[in-house]
């Protein structure tokens, strides 16, 4: 018996100890992007649009198979009624039927012409289809980015909370020199109280820092769409870059790729063709059509015999008069086409302000890179000269504590500036839906 305990508690206790571990397993980017992904609510309605769309093809190809309807009928007659008029008084006693008829039919339709609707009706379907994916497809690309940059916002801070700390450390540690120089003469006493006040504004930056990484926390959260957003989340570093990459490819160039690879340029350029389609569809209708007709009714009743009557034929159906509907219709769906070239020049523009905007973002986060990296190797140094002068007595405390200041001000405007380029790259490829190179 207490071997079987044994075996039973071992995996126990192994789980209640290993829980917690999985429970706080750090959030990588590409799992934050995936719950955001599954968990959007307008992913869900476009992937239910695209699910519908599909259904409204299989629509479209049945209906070339016609229809089967069918029908029963219950009549009651009086003889005499139609000789007689319908009297008040015969209304207030009642109505006797003497005869009664009933019967049923089937009715079979067979499209054999119908002036090319059927194959316009699943091009339409087939492109609303393909529309719905493209939309899909956009969709998606801008969640990664909005993920991506509120991610690369909370490193960022992590960053400039990291700098903010290494100051604050190297603060209490020229604190506690001061206050022994002061204690055997060799610094004023007010020497002390100029780094107590520099270590609280730096206490300050750093709870700033905090709540603005809570701030947006919550909103990774809300994109992720994560219930309980109160909860705080420990997000696994990117691998921080060692240098910055320039740009491989050209403005034209990315001009002609994004141009060729944008989803919702493609899915405007497919209502261009779903436009087209309804012109066709609406000129069909002022065509002739033809169908097969199939028919088969049975009669009985206390007057007659049961009957059956079976009969084949082809209708022709000619549009005669509509007071211009069916003419209208045409006009307004050839506007259709105009109005939808017109969305698609538009965004075409738009796509070409918007890659020069993101170029523009990604080379100004070059340069900014490059000098705080400058900045950081420049105030490393002053600092360490500040310092030691300051610790020998030869140097002034203001000087010291400007250095330590611009040194961590450096420090974290440098991991800014590589998230900020990490960033503007997000935003390049959501703009070009493709990874930049």
């Amino acid at each position: 018996m207490k071997k079987t305990l044994g075996i039973f508690f071992i995996p126990l206790v192994f789980f209640l100890v290993a829980a917690p571990g999985w429970a706080s397993e750090p959030l990588t980017l590409q799992s934050a992007i995936q719950e955001a992904l599954k968990n959007n609510p307008s992913v869900q309605a476009y992937e239910k649009r695209l699910a519908r769309a599909g259904l409204n093809i299989k629509i479209a190809k049945t209906v070339r198979w016609g229809e089967l309807t069918g029908g029963a009928s219950l009549n009651k007659s009086e003889d005499d009624l139609i000789a007689t008029p319908m009297t008040p008084y015969r209304m207030r006693h009642g109505i006797q039927f003497d005869d009664t008829r009933w019967g049923f039919d089937l009715t079979y339709k067979l499209p054999i012409y119908l002036g090319g609707k059927i194959p316009l009706s699943i091009d339409i379907s087939r492109l609303n289809e393909l529309s719905s994916r493209l939309a899909l497809k956009r969709l998606k690309a801008v969640i990664r980015h909005n993920v991506t940059e509120v991610y690369h916002a909370i490193l960022a801070l992590n960053g400039e909370e990291k700098a903010v700390q290494e100051n604050l450390k190297s603060l209490n540690s020229v604190l506690k020199h001061t206050e022994l120089g002061i204690k055997y003469g060799k610094f004023p006493p007010i020497n002390k109280f100029k780094i107590v006040y520099s270590i609280k504004r730096w206490q300050a930056a750093e709870d700033k820092i905090v709540n603005q990484r809570k701030a947006l926390e919550i909103a990774l959260q809300t994109l992720m769409g994560v219930k309980d957003v109160s909860a705080s989340i420990d997000l696994r570093p990117i691998d921080f870059p060692k240098r910055v990459f320039p740009l491989a490819q050209d403005i034209k160039t990315l001009y002609s790729r994004a141009l060729t690879s944008r989803s919702d340029l493609a899915a405007l350029e497919n209502r261009v063709k779903i436009a087209d389609k309804r012109v066709g569809l609406a000129k069909a209708e002022r065509l002739p059509s033809v169908v097969a007709v199939g028919a088969m009714r049975t009669y009985d009743g206390d007057d007659i015999s049961g009957t059956e009557e079976w009969n084949v034929g082809l209708r022709l159906e000619l549009p005669l008069f509509d007071a211009g509907r069916r003419r209208i219709r045409v006009e307004a769906a050839s506007v259709k086409v105009l109005e939808e070239r017109m969305h698609v020049f538009e965004l075409r523009q738009k796509i070409l302000k918007e890659v020069g905007e993101a170029v523009a973002k990604v080379k100004t986060a070059e340069s900014l890179v490059e000098s705080f990296k400058s900045r950081v190797d420049l105030g490393k140094e002053v600092d360490r000269v500040e310092t030691l002068k300051y610790e020998n007595g030869a140097g002034d405390i203001d000087d010291m504590l400007r250095a330590k200041a611009e040194l961590a001000y450096s420090n974290s405007q440098f991991v800014a500036s590589v998230y900020q380029w990490l960033t503007s790259r997000s935003y390049l490829s959501m703009v070009l839906e493709e990874e930049v190179k």
